[in-house]
């Protein structure tokens, strides 16, 4: 057979994964949606009604575990690879890869799950192994595409993992630290992570829908040296609290970084916002990061006016899932290539989340009310979390619609 002649081999196209396993946000946001309700309302069936929890520890300790760790890894992972697609111009992590990624995440709840039944040495790796290939997968992206200057989050992503593994040896009894310590501590580094992101999306979310609708006002201060104050003023306050958690130089740092904050949202123009929900969401679930400091402070200053139990409810229920409700709802309509702008179940979800996180607050300052209210405050959590899964679970398993567009966050 000679060279005219002899068949041509042409290479196949390779397979396109489905689309829930195009994209990190898909599978990630949708995990930490179900895990909302689930880690939620197992606690207080337990709490209230005797019904066997899992225990870390406590079955407090195991519910503080999966919102911090669990529901926040989940939502942290979802964006970090988006938006890593975004800086870099590769490819979005997808199929197999972020398949496995998924499936460390799920066994890391398993593993926490029951804990109390493992070796502390196996639980700790399973619970921990999500970040770790989280970070493995985002180091190996930004290093390919040369973009080191994100290396930062990645940083911080490491610092939330280190935690993990602290508090759950702690609640183990396996090395001798104060797990309470060490999951605020926690808490406060993914609000350092919220204030690095937040501090890029929102005022560049906010100029550009001020400039498509002409909206005459001064446009919000983009990211700037000081914003770099603001976020040197969350981990000065990290210092302070692992050093002498009930310490006035941890609550006046706290204090200071709540007034900074607040200061940096106003610079924002978030009053502008109110005729665009979607955009108004990033203002107000950020509003939860200066009052969640604020709390936070006044609860080591002050500590009988009020608990650091519930002023952390601020920091998690307010300022991290309703960040979360704010970027998952926008990153599930503009990368499927629908009309960024949100509908009646979206605006529903975060309303109830928002509004949850002040019953939960105003619950540990009423004795006498303590069970309604937190009733309350559980059912409004659980009707958002479920508004959010009705809503965006069909766009975030479905097709796209339309080539879509990625997160500008430089």
């Amino acid at each position: 057979m000679n060279a005219k002649t002899a068949p041509v081999s042409i290479r196949e196209p390779a397979a396109q994964p489905h689309p829930f396993w195009s994209v990190a946000f898909r599978p990630l946001f949708l995990c930490a949606g179900i895990l909302a309700i689930v880690a939620v309302v197992w606690w207080v069936a337990g709490f209230v009604h005797g019904v066997p929890t899992p225990i870390l520890g406590t079955a407090s300790f195991w519910h503080a575990h999966e919102m911090i760790f669990g529901f926040g890894g989940a939502a942290i992972g979802g964006f970090l690879l988006t938006a890593i697609a975004n800086w870099t111009g590769r490819p979005a992590i997808s199929g197999p890869m972020l398949m496995g990624l998924t499936f460390s995440w799920v066994l890391g709840r398993g593993v926490i799950g029951f804990g109390e039944s493992l070796p502390a040495a196996l639980v700790i790796l399973g619970a921990i192994g999500y970040f770790v290939f989280l970070i493995a997968l985002g180091l190996r992206e930004l290093v390919a595409a040369r973009n080191f200057k994100n290396l930062r989050v990645l940083a911080v992503i490491g610092v939330i993992a280190l935690f993990d593994g602290l508090f759950i040896a702690a609640c183990l009894d396996a090395v001798a630290l104060d797990a309470v310590m060490l999951y605020q501590t926690a808490i406060l580094t993914i609000i350092l992570l919220i204030s690095l992101i937040g501090g890029r999306v929102i005022p560049a979310f906010t100029r550009n829908w001020m400039t498509r609708d002409n909206i005459d006002a001064l446009m919000p201060k983009m990211f700037n040296r000081f914003d770099m104050l603001c976020l040197a003023s969350v981990a000065i306050s990290i210092i302070a609290g692992i050093i002498d958690p009930a310490g006035m130089a941890f609550g006046s740092a706290l204090l200071l970084a709540a007034i900074l904050h607040t200061v940096r949202l106003i610079r924002w123009r978030g009053i502008h916002s109110w005729r665009e929900p979607i955009v108004a969401m990033l203002h107000l679930g950020y509003f939860w990061v200066p009052v969640g400091l604020a709390l936070l402070g006044a609860s080591v200053i002050w500590p009988d006016a009020i608990t650091s139990r519930d002023a952390l409810h601020g920091l998690t229920g307010g300022a991290i899932a309703c960040m979360i409700i704010a970027i998952a709802g926008r990153a599930a309509l503009g990368h499927t290539g629908r009309e960024v702008r949100a509908g009646v179940l979206l605006n529903a979800a975060f309303a109830l989340i928002w509004v949850s996180t002040v019953f939960r607050i105003v619950a540990g300052q009423s004795d006498g009310h303590y069970i309604t209210l937190l009733a309350i405050a559980t059912l409004m959590w659980i009707g958002g979390w479920l508004a959010f899964l009705i809503g965006y679970g069909p766009v975030l398993i479905g097709p796209s619609q339309k080539k879509t567009r990625g997160i500008p966050v430089r």
